[in-house]
Formats: structure tokens, sequence, C-alpha cells
């Protein structure tokens, strides 16, 4: 009877397999060159990798900030309890993301160099800064997790107490490297430590459970390295085809990835229900499901007026493969969900929100890979599809993600109550 109860699921089996299986074809990677598990050329150096773990998988992640930053800086003190949930799936989203970015790298054993090479002249070199920084700040969001399930208080107090003056060191530094300037750094450090000290001697209200700080880096952070994704093709004109090149791409990479997270918060909460058990809080889906409609709302007016302003609007109804998946990316990921989400017969209910919110990530994923893929442009006789290895290694990268996640929910106070919940 206990052999029956300790017997991995099928579903369990599968994801071990496709880990593993990916694991192997990371290290055929890494033995035999880029050439041998891709199909990547000069005219596409990036495909599934960047477009799905690296763009679409960092903002995916996003939910993090979002969920910090509402709850700790902007009074949505009832969504505490998702919040746990959404700093565990960032933080694993950016450990993954950057194991899948060396995977992608020519040269992996470089990835270093930024941090003692500097140019800040180079959209590169701020988000390679900002993925280090938020992964860091994402780390120390979710060590009181840790701390709670071992009953580490001291490590709790000394958390508390150092982690605002390694945030002002962090922003300091981060300043430094992309101003070149010590009067900006002079100027950032001096104002936080002013925020620190009033905080610390009452002068200002501090919160009992997680440093202020601490948040702020996070949304800070990851803003800028949204929105820094989106400027790396800005400097593409001629690379990028008229549906997706804009003045504005930083800004719709920005917002599209804030749109997506309450739907990605909501998809991980009821999978996690089905999966593992966890009796989700619907109260509070269904108060992030009254926002998707505005958030719909305004990223689908974002893009139709940018056609409209830039005079590409004709683009829209060529004969060509770069309008028909610009069409499935506004029609499933952003029309379909906004219908949904506006009925509440179907918002109400758990398979409505659940499908509806699938629907807004997989817009969201199609977003990335039509600007990283399907709309660059190359000569007629160039085509991309991605290798079969180049699938399973992403598969492989996801199926690790799902492991850690089921392990660490099922063995760290992940649905800690809100009046528990320090993170």
């Amino acid at each position: 009877m206990k052999s029956e109860l300790t017997k991995p699921s099928i579903g369990q089996t599968i994801l071990w397999l496709l880990a593993g299986f990916g694991i192997v074809l990371v290290l055929y990677r890494f033995l035999m060159g880029l050439g041998a598990v891709t199909n990547l050329s000069d005219g596409y150096p990036w495909g599934l990798w960047i477009g799905f773990d690296i763009m679409a998988g960092g903002a995916l992640a996003a939910g993090g900030f979002v969920m910090a930053g509402t709850v700790y800086l902007f009074g949505g003190r009832k969504f505490h309890a998702l919040a746990r949930t959404a700093i565990l799936t960032a933080f694993l989203g950016y450990l993954l993301y950057i194991f899948g970015l060396c995977v992608d790298l020519g040269r992996p054993w470089n990835i270093w160099a930024a941090i003692f090479f500097w140019n800040r002249d180079s959209p590169m070199f701020e988000v390679s800064w900002c993925v280090m920084l938020y992964t860091t700040v994402l780390l120390l969001e979710f060590l009181p997790v840790v701390f709670e399930k071992y009953r580490m208080e001291k490590f709790q107090t000394y958390w508390k107490s150092f982690v605002p003056w390694l945030i002002i060191v962090m922003l300091g530094l981060f300043t430094l490297a992309m101003t070149y300037s010590f009067i900006w750094v002079f100027v950032i450090v001096l104002v936080l430590l002013a925020w620190e000290i009033a905080m610390r001697t009452g002068v200002m209200p501090r919160d009992k459970q997680m440093p202020i700080l601490l948040i702020i880096a996070g949304v800070m952070i990851s803003t800028m390295y949204q929105a820094s994704l989106g400027s790396l093709f800005l400097f593409v004109p001629h690379k990028l085809h008229a549906l997706w090149y804009t003045p504005i791409l930083p800004l719709l990479f920005l917002f599209s990835a804030i749109m997506t997270a309450p739907a990605m918060v909501t998809f991980e909460t009821l999978m996690s229900e089905n999966m593992l058990k966890h009796k989700a809080n619907f109260n509070l889906l269904t108060s992030l499901a009254r926002v998707m409609p505005y958030l719909l709302g305004f990223y689908l007016l974002l893009k139709v007026g940018d056609l409209v302003v830039r005079g590409a609007v004709i683009e829209a109804f060529m004969l060509n493969g770069q309008a028909v998946s610009w069409w499935m990316e506004i029609t499933i990921g952003i029309i379909v969900p906004l219908i949904l989400f506006l009925t509440p017969e179907i918002r109400s209910t758990r398979r409505g929100l659940l499908w509806s919110s699938i629907l807004v990530v997989v817009g969201l994923v199609w977003n990335r890979l039509n600007v990283s893929v399907v709309g660059i442009i190359v000569q007629e006789w160039e085509t991309y599809y991605p290798l079969w290895s180049e699938i399973f290694i992403t598969v492989g990268i996801i199926s690790i993600g799902l492991i850690i996640f089921k392990f660490a929910v099922k063995n760290l106070p992940i649905y800690a109550s809100e009046t528990t919940s320090s993170v």
C-alpha cells in the first residue's frame, strides 16, 4: 500500500523523462555547437529559444513584480495570499531564463563579462544587468519562505535589517553602470539612505514584513528590463516588419507584460488547484478578472492606434504570413479573451477563468515570437523552422521548471495564509 502511495503518476513520469531528455540535448549542444541542434542562420540568428524562452519567458515572469507592487505599494493588500506564488514563478522563470540564455549563447562562458566590461550605450548591457539584479531581488523576496519553513527567526531578523542596505548598494552600482556618473550615484544613494533612515526612525510608516526598498527595486528593475527588450528592436528598423516595428515598442513590451501578469497568476493558481489539490481563493481571482478587460482594451487601443498613426494599417490586410500571424495574435490573445472577461457567466467560473487566462498567455507568447521570428525581414529564399531538438530543449526547460515548482509548493509554505505570509 505504501509503495502505491509513493508511486509517481503518469504525468510526473512524463515530466521527468522530458526534463532528462532536454538535459541530454543541452549537453549535446555544448559538445557539438549550435549548428548541431538548431536551424538558426545569419538571416535568423534568433529563433525559438530567444522568442519563447527569453522574450516570452521574461514577460510571463512579470507577475512577480506586478503582484509585489500591487500588494506593498498600491494598497492591494487583499491579494497578499497570491504574492508568494507569483514570486516563486518569477524566480523560477528568471533562473530558467538564464539557463536558456546560456544554451543559446555561442560563448556562454563569457556571460559574466557584463559585470566587469561596461557599455552603457548597449541595450543588451542594460538587459543583462536588469536580469542579474532582478534575479537577486527575487531571491531576497523568496528567502522568508525558507526562513518560515525552518523556523529561522534570527535569520529573518537579520534579513529584514540587512536587505535595505544591500538594495542601496545594488541600485547605486546599477546607476553607476548605466550613467558613468558619480554625481547621479551620490544623489540616488542619498535619497535611498534618507528614505530608509526615515522609516527606521518612525518618520515614515514602515511595513513590518517586507522592506519597501526591496519591492521598489524589483518594480523599477523589472520595468526597465521589460522595456529594454523592446528597445533591442529599435536598432534594426530595416529588419522588423512594419506591423511590429514602432517607436513605442518598449512601451508595448512593458504594458503587455503587465497586462498578462493577472492572467498568468490566475493560470498558475488554478493549475495548482487542479494538479496539487490546493484550494484557490476564487474571490481573489475574480477580482483580478475584473481588471483584465481594462488592461486588454487599453492594449488593443495602443496596438491599433499605433498602426493608424504610423500609416501601417494596410500592412494588416496584405496577403502574407506576417499579416495572418498578426491577426492571430490580436484575435486569440486580445479580442477573444476580452470578450470572455467581459462576460460575467464566463469569468464567474473556474473553467472560464482558466481558459480566458490561457488565451492571454498564448497571445503574449505569440506576440514575442512574431517580433523575434515571424516579423524578421530576410531574403526570400531564407526560412526558419525550429529543429526538433530546439523544441525538445525548450520543453525540457519547461519540464524542469514544473518539477521544481511542484517540489517547492509541496515542501515550502508557498500558500501561507494572508496573515502569516511575509512575501
